[in-house]
Formats: C-alpha cells, structure tokens, sequence
C-alpha cells in the first residue's frame, strides 16, 4: 500500500507547480517565437512582391518608351506612304471632272470656269498617355493603363486661273514646235493632228468647230482624214523630220524619200500641193499663201480644242427637244453626226440617267450623267493628250485671283 507524509506531499506539490509554470512559460515562448516567423515571412512576402512590382512597372515603362520611339522614328514616312497616294488620287480625280465639266457646259454654252491646286498641306499629330494606379483597400492593387490617339488635319488651298495671262494661253495657237514635239514622243499623228490641227495647206479639219458649235455641217474632210492616215502609216519610219535652217533660222519640214513608202510619200505630197523633186519645205502657219516649196499649218488654241470636243457629247433627246444645245444639220436637213469628224472619232463623252458602273471620269450635270466610258481606249487617250496640251500651254501662265483654302474635317 502507498503512502506518502504530509511534509513530502507539500513538497512534491510544489516542484509539480513549478514544472507546470516552466511549461506554460515555453508555450507562450513558442508562441511569440511563431508569430514573430509569420510576421517576418509577411514583411519579406511584401517586400519580394513590391521588388517584382517594381521590375514589372520598369519592364513595362521601358517597353513603353522603346515602342514609342520606334513608333515616333516610323511615324512621319509611314504617314506620308499611307496618304499621299490617297492625296495623289484625289487630285486627278477632282482635276479630271473639272476638265470633263467645261467640256460639257460648252456644249450648253455655259461659261467654263478653272481650279487649280496650289497646295496640299496635312498636319498630324500622335499622342500618348499612361498611369499607374495603386490601391491598398483590402489588397495591395497596382493598375496600369496606356493610350494613344492619331489624328490628321489636311488642307487644301485652290487658285482660279484667270487673268491676261492665262487667258492669252488659252487663246494661243498651239506652237508648231509642240505639235511635233508630241507626235515624235510616242503619240500618234493621226490623234494629235486630229485635234490640234485646224487646216493644213488649204485641207480643212472642221475649221468651223474651233468655236460654240455651228448650226450647218462642217465641210466634208475626207481629205484630210486619207492625210492623217498616210501619215500615220510611215510615223514609224520617221521620214516626215522637223529642222532648224542652220543659216536662217527658220523652221523646215523634211518628208524624206523611201523606196518602201515610195507611193504613200508621193500622195502626202500631192495631196499638200508640193513640189515632188524636193525634200526640205519651209514651214509656217501662214495658210493665206501658198506655195509648192512651202508647208502652212494653222493649229487650234486650246479654247478651240475644247470646244471641238465638246461637239461629240451625247445628249438626251428631251435637252434637244427643249433647246438647250444646238442642233447642227446637214445641208439635206438631217442631223450631222459629230462622230465622223478627225476628233469626233478619237473622242466621246456619253450620257445616262443613273450613275454609270463602268466610267473612267463620270460627273452629274443638268439632271443627267455625263462620262467617259472606262472601256473606251480612244477616249480616254485623246483625254490624256487634252491634259497634257492643257499643263503645256496653260501651266506656264501666272496664276492671277485670291487663293481658296479650304480645311478638311
């Protein structure tokens, strides 16, 4: 049986009342050591994420600031690639309908007016923004935002061609030396002295519709169609020659000989009254004198050819019927087709009630359409020579009259 004293008992007790109160004190120990790790673990956590943070945000602002750069050495070529075909397009685009608008007021004897483009000038702007939000509410947040914005603002600045100048050029017969100049530069004889030329030692090509368009049929002009077709078929022989007197200065015609084109040379000839035994002929635009040594070419002012293309534009029956154009009959009472002259032939605006789907040139005027077929190659060639007699005769002229700048929204 187990007995312990009183004295031992107190003892005892009290050595296990120590060892209770050294084990609560490691507990609490154990405690405060643990929350002490959780807090350290907490503050580097913190610390290791904001050191991330930091280097992402470095990462993304240098990104930022190399595509900039990228973006801002780029911009100005990148923008001029992007707009200046559209500019260029718009352009011809609008310079085209003007031509094919004066043509159709002078075939209703409207008054034809001209616009030139001065200038085009287009400033462009690129902006960048950026942010970075921080938020502490319950978590530890960081947003980051980016933004770019382009924006271009064009303007154009129009000149009226007006003045003496101008129209002194519009007036002027075209030079003889251009008029060679163009049919030895790859255009055919027959176009460009179909439209250019008016009469050629006494042969007439429709001289009357160098003006509004008459009220009688031009003469018959088969002579000077078998002309054009002579020519054109020894262009690329290149025996007809302009050329400089040496001693005089005068210009000459040289039509060589040619074993192969023996025949079509001597009709040339015949037909222009010439002198068979020679080859050199003096050249002038003086067709009120005539001589067997000598070639007299009066040519069209620009004026002029643009009114003689305006003959052959198609027009609506009910316009014809309301009086709005003139008629030109034949001598028999018929009316006269303008297709079956040199230009008539080389050259056609058409009309429709609805927008044409297949027009190189197409403009609404007087209720109707009015255009240039894209298929019709003939037109749109001699359209292309009109163009570029138009920049040869009319560019050179001082532009005159206030300048209309209009901002592009």
């Amino acid at each position: 049986m187990f007995q312990i004293s009183g004295d031992s008992f107190l003892k005892k007790n009290a050595e296990w009342e120590s060892r209770r109160s050294n084990t609560l004190t490691s507990r609490e120990l154990l405690k405060i050591a643990l929350s002490s790790m959780i807090e350290c673990l907490y503050w580097l956590s913190v610390i290791f994420l904001d050191c991330v943070r930091t280097a992402l945000f470095r990462w993304i602002l240098l990104l930022t600031i190399a595509t900039v750069i990228a973006g801002c050495n780029s911009f100005g070529p990148n923008a001029l690639r992007g707009t200046h075909p559209l500019y260029n397009d718009a352009i011809v685009g609008s310079l085209n309908d003007q031509f094919i608008h004066n043509i159709v007021r002078l075939h209703y004897r409207d008054p034809p007016f001209y616009l030139d483009v001065a200038s085009v000038t287009a400033s462009m702007k690129l902006e960048l923004s950026g942010g970075v939000d921080h938020t502490t509410s319950g978590a530890d947040i960081f947003q980051y935002t980016l933004g770019a914005a382009y924006s271009t603002s064009p303007t154009i600045s129009y000149v009226p061609l007006q003045g003496e100048n101008f129209v002194k050029s519009m007036l002027s017969p075209i030079p003889l030396e251009a008029l060679f100049a163009l049919s030895g530069s790859g255009w055919s004889p027959r176009r460009v002295f179909g439209v250019i030329v008016e009469r050629i030692n006494g042969i007439e090509n429709s001289p009357k519709a160098s003006g509004p368009t008459p009220k009688t049929s031009p003469q018959n002009d088969q002579q000077f169609m078998r002309l054009m077709q002579l020519i054109e078929e020894i262009s690329h022989k290149h025996l007809i020659v302009p050329r400089i007197n040496p001693e005089t200065k005068e210009p000459q015609l040289e039509i060589k000989s040619s074993p192969e084109f023996h025949e079509q040379v001597r009709e040339i000839k015949d037909l222009l009254g010439l002198n068979q035994n020679i080859e050199v002929y003096r050249l002038n635009s003086d067709f009120l004198k005539s001589s067997p040594d000598t070639i007299s070419i009066r040519t069209r002012s620009l004026t002029g050819i643009f009114f003689y293309l305006s003959h052959n534009v198609e027009t609506p029956q009910s316009h014809k019927e309301a009086g709005l154009v003139t008629i030109t009959h034949n001598q028999d009472g018929s009316e006269f087709n303008w297709s079956t002259t040199a230009a008539g032939r080389l050259f056609q605006i058409r009309q429709s009630q609805e927008p044409p789907s297949m027009a190189t040139v197409a403009i609404p005027y007087r209720g109707n359409w009015f255009y240039l077929a894209d298929n019709d190659l003939e037109s749109k060639s001699t359209f292309m020579l009109l163009i570029q007699l138009f920049r040869l005769q009319a560019g050179a002229a001082n532009m005159a009259g206030p300048t209309l700048t209009i901002p592009v929204r």
